[in-house]
């Protein structure tokens, strides 16, 4: 079964898009076992992971363990401390290893090997990857022996400075690519099948997924877009980076309100009690999926096609989103009807918010076929 695919069974058996980051950093081990020694802060790391784990297991899709905060443990036992951490995962719950590599060549291959190798690497099933050498980069993560492993790449990143980059505008390239992320979510599905091309497998399932900010749902639904509904989608950045779950879930997720995993680390290990806290934010983003699989469900009682809806509309809904005007769950109107969603138009109040409302209207009214007779004529 290949990475995808288990990310997909996972997923639809425990019903969760929950993922749990496994980061061990310096802050969330205690002082003595640091200062004692490699040894120690080694064991530290180790015990604290597995609490997690065990705690968490029910809940989760995935574990991502980030391979920074075990390199910085030490030289000697670092790497030991993760493939430890690893062992200790439960062998139907698939690792994705966060290690955002991108290399070409011989490099990137030894690179594969190291984190995938079962006797003498890390044993992981995925990992996250820049793509930004090209598939170069990316094709010994995922074709020849690790034909089945998976890879998530970096395509619009929850930090503010993926701005400076990844956002930049292309030229030469079609309306539906204008961004540098919006070509990356492209190139997703053209490498996965470029990888099935050259080294078949029994999985049909993507064999690339893509790495966006939960704290861009307009960046979000772009990247679903350009992606299309098969592609899974690491959406980090809810929670302490201020991203919004409901706007998030409805930017990424696909028809079947699936196709995108949440990765929550520091929410988990800094609770109070982490297998709660782990089944409160299944729980939550269960809500959320209802929510839009409810939104979607009034559309198409009312005869519209999400799909088929003008760019200006599309770009209006976003915006409200990120502005907060717009949001899901389980609302009570002034009429006594209940809603699964609530707008509030009065919270567009800044001058560049008042901008994009009237040219939503303008677009509106331009688009209305009141404004022209048989003939086609204003």
């Amino acid at each position: 079964m290949s990475f995808f695919q288990q990310i997909e069974s996972r997923s639809e058996s425990i019903n969760s898009l929950l993922c749990v980051g496994l980061d061990p950093h310096k802050a969330e081990l205690p002082s003595d076992a640091w200062e004692a020694g490699e040894k120690e802060r080694c064991e530290a790391a180790y015990q604290f992971c597995a609490r997690i784990i065990d705690a968490t297991s029910p809940h989760t899709v995935c574990y991502k363990p980030n391979a920074a905060f075990f390199e910085a443990l030490g030289a000697n036992l670092g790497n030991v401390t993760l493939r430890r951490v690893i062992d200790h995962i439960p062998a139907d719950i698939p690792v994705l290893l966060d290690v955002k590599r991108g290399d070409i060549g011989s490099t990137a291959a030894a690179y594969a090997e190291a984190c995938y190798d079962e006797k003498d690497g890390l044993n992981a099933g995925g990992v996250t990857l820049s793509p930004l050498m090209g598939w170069d980069s990316v094709q010994p993560f995922v074709t020849g022996k690790y034909a089945d492993k998976g890879a998530f790449i970096l395509c619009k990143t929850s930090n503010p400075g993926s701005n400076d980059l990844l956002a930049l505008s292309l030229r030469h390239q079609p309306q539906s690519q204008p961004t540098l992320f919006e070509k990356i979510a492209n190139l997703s599905q053209a490498w996965s099948t470029k990888a099935a091309t050259e080294s078949p497998s029994t999985s049909t399932h993507p064999r690339l997924g893509l790495v966006v900010g939960a704290t861009d749902p307009q960046a979000l639904s772009k990247a679903r877009q350009a992606a299309g509904p098969n592609v899974w989608i690491l959406a980090p950045g809810v929670g302490a980076q201020g991203g919004d779950l409901d706007a998030a879930c409805f930017a990424g997720l696909n028809e079947h309100g699936s196709g995108m995993l949440i990765p929550v680390s520091r929410g988990i290990s800094r609770a109070a009690d982490p297998a709660l806290e782990a089944k409160r934010l299944k729980e939550g983003i269960n809500e959320a999926r209802k929510n839009v699989l409810a939104a979607q469900s009034t559309r198409s009682e009312a005869g519209q096609d999400g799909g088929g809806i003008a760019r200006y509309q599309k770009e209006f809904l976003e915006f409200s989103l990120s502005e907060g005007v717009l949001k899901f769950g389980s609302f009570v109107l002034k009429s006594g009807r209940t809603s699964p969603y609530f707008f509030n138009a009065g919270l567009f109040s800044s001058g560049g918010a008042l901008h994009k409302l009237g040219k939503a209207y303008a677009a509106a009214i331009m688009a209305s076929d009141q404004l022209v007779d048989e003939n086609g004529k204003v």
